[in-house]
């Protein structure tokens, strides 16, 4: 079969326009003259993909003109791939809510690239590769800056994973209450062969020493139209939550995710320390906490944990929105550290749900152990913080610290001491002299509301 009789033959097999195909050039070309300086591209649902990309192999097979012009598109399923994490961003995606860019640079062998980005009033979502035909693998740090080289009120996010040659990859920046996306960035980015050559945050390597193999500065301008997405609801509902009085202050809805916004109350006996919740529209679609990225934010002046963060209803199409809040965890003013008595391995009163294991002298240092219940969703979560205090009252940081969800093994008898629905968190205090210590403890207590709690969020 011949080239002709093969595009025949798949114009036979598509003779019937697949639903989200329809109209498709009138949609395109309308959207582009509304937004002239906008470079999109359309979003297909995955059950008309496949149609889509066949039509779209036979023309740059058949026509040399329309392979040079869609030659640097961008691949919607591989930036779809990539946010499957997120629904907020998988939503972005398939309603054509991303930035494409054309942002390229070279350097000892390695080829970073900016490729697309998802941005709007208070976050920042960039998806870059790194390329290399020397390397097998490669790890970027970020960071960020204003042109005027502030950086006021923001905070950033990555990670790195292995055999990520050529792969998309996301850093996340993401801005405070005050302080809103600028108009332009400065993405800086240092490269290392291995992750064990990044430098420990806020370490400086010597100038003749640098450490990195490469390193990136790229000028990043964003849309107005999707710097000015978001919406702030103004709210101030006040709940009773187990005996403690808590404001619901403002909603912040952002194509990327939900902004909760609370208040306490001085009369309160505890801090609140985080709550389980949704919401959900009046078609009965619900949007949960965020996962994975900043689920919640605390404040300065105490441990009450004031703002949530929850997956975006902006592309839900709904009208009504409502929160459901589930649980709360708290912190009791009067049970912000415990006493451990390291020598007998006793304490006096552990948060709810949490067991001393083992409290082991390993030459100076002391070795603790803990476990803590899972939450019903399998996550785990933090018991206390790196700071402590010895015996003589001096604030301390403990120096090694881990969570362990499954497969923890005796070191002496090799079984494995997991208890279903429950994790192991270790830490160690390094040439430490006393028998006694004071922890701070992350909660106390766990309060289930078996009938969601619910407020209008409009």
């Amino acid at each position: 079969m011949n080239r002709n009789d093969e595009y025949n033959a798949l114009l036979t097999e598509l003779e019937t326009t697949p639903p989200a195909l329809e109209y498709a050039y009138e949609r395109a070309f309308a959207r582009a003259k509304k937004h002239k300086n906008i470079r999109r591209f359309i979003a297909i649902p995955a059950g008309s993909l496949a149609s889509f990309l066949i039509v779209f192999a036979v023309l740059v097979n058949l026509f040399a003109g329309f392979s040079q012009a869609v030659a640097k598109l961008p691949i919607l399923r591989e930036l779809a791939q990539a946010v499957t994490f997120s629904p907020s961003l998988s939503a972005a995606v398939a309603n054509d809510y991303v930035q494409p860019i054309d942002l390229e640079q070279t350097q000892n062998g390695i080829t970073m690239r900016i490729e697309y980005l998802i941005v709007d009033q208070k976050q920042l979502n960039i998806f870059y590769t790194l390329d290399s035909e020397l390397y097998t693998s490669l790890f970027a740090e970020p960071a960020i800056e204003r042109l005027d080289g502030l950086r006021p009120g923001q905070s950033m996010m990555f990670g790195n994973s292995p055999d990520n040659i050529g792969v998309l990859q996301r850093f996340v920046l993401e801005y405070g209450e005050n302080t809103d996306i600028p108009e332009a960035l400065i993405l800086g980015c240092e490269v290392y062969e291995n992750m064990s050559d990044v430098p420990p945050l806020g370490a400086v390597n010597p100038e003749d020493e640098p450490g990195y193999i490469a390193s990136f500065s790229f000028e990043l301008h964003f849309d107005p139209e999707y710097r000015q997405q978001g919406e702030i609801i103004e709210l101030n509902e006040s709940l009773m939550l187990d005996g403690q009085h808590i404001t619901v202050t403002t909603v912040e809805i952002y194509p990327t995710h939900i902004r909760i916004n609370l208040a306490d109350d001085e009369s309160n006996t505890a801090w609140l320390q985080g709550i389980n919740f949704y919401l959900e529209n009046e078609k009965g679609e619900r949007f949960e906490r965020i996962r994975y990225g900043t689920g919640s934010v605390g404040s300065v002046s105490s441990p009450f944990m004031r703002a949530f963060h929850a997956e975006s209803s902006f592309f839900s199409g709904g009208r009504r929105l409502k929160l459901c809040i589930t649980d709360a965890t708290w912190l009791d003013k009067d049970k912000e550290h415990v006493k451990i008595d390291l020598a007998n391995a006793q304490v006096d009163a552990l948060p709810e749900g949490v067991q001393l294991e083992s409290a082991e002298r390993r030459g100076g240092d002391w070795d603790l152990v803990f476990t803590g219940t899972l939450q019903e969703d399998g996550m785990v979560y933090g018991l206390f913080n790196r700071e402590f205090y010895d015996e003589m009252g001096k604030r301390c940081e403990v120096s090694t610290l881990g969570l362990i969800s499954g497969d923890h093994i005796d070191k002496e008898t090799g079984a494995s001491t997991d208890t279903p629905g429950s994790f192991t968190m270790e830490f160690s205090l390094t040439d430490y002299p006393y028998d006694t210590v004071y922890l701070e403890t992350q909660y106390s207590r766990r309060t289930p509301f078996p009938t969601p709690i619910e407020v209008k969020v409009k």
